[in-house]
């Protein structure tokens, strides 16, 4: 074996040098940089979500804001007092229902059945469903269903048959849904 020139041994220890240098970057310090700009990009980001959260609000305007939900909220629990329905409940159903009859007989309807029917699926809640037979005057029955309408309470009224009675009566079968 030959031994190395001087100018061989300096480009023998550049070489190791180069080779050891590329490996310590491609191996320790490019992942340790991949996570140290990770983590500084995490950080950048609760620093901005930081700032862009806004001052606390005084504590006289939040007061002032919860006044005026609590005033909002009375009133509508107020408009609420008059409605029967509330949870749909059995005692509820049965009491709106009872109205119901008497805003049958006060406009001058005689009610024949009234039969429940299960209930009916709907996009918000759902209904109970009562298939109803009466007779009475068509005036009478328009003025029934104007008493209807006036009601607080959700009613809906669908597949409605009028058919003429003896005399000038109607004969009115229809679904309610309370």
């Amino acid at each position: 074996m030959k031994k190395l020139s001087r100018f061989e041994k300096y480009g023998l220890m550049a070489a190791v040098i180069i080779a050891c240098t590329f490996f310590y970057m491609k191996r320790v310090y490019e992942p340790q940089e991949k996570v140290l700009k990770k983590t500084i990009r995490h950080l950048n980001q609760v620093i901005g979500e930081i700032n862009s959260l806004k001052e606390i609000p005084p504590a006289a305007s939040v007061k002032r804001t919860l006044e005026k939900r609590r005033q909002a909220l009375a009133g509508l629990e107020e408009k609420l007092k008059g409605t029967a329905m509330r949870t749909g409940a059995d005692r509820e159903v049965t009491a709106l229902l009872s109205e119901i009859n008497k805003l049958m007989e006060a406009n001058g309807l005689s009610v024949n059945t009234v039969v429940p029917a299960g209930a009916v699926k709907g996009r918000l809640f759902d209904w109970k469903l009562f298939k109803v037979d009466m007779n009475g005057r068509f005036a009478h029955f328009m003025a029934f269903l104007e008493s209807v309408r006036t009601l607080k309470d959700a009613v809906r009224i669908r597949e409605l048959v009028l058919e003429a009675a003896p005399g000038s009566e109607l004969h009115v079968t229809f679904n309610l849904m309370i």
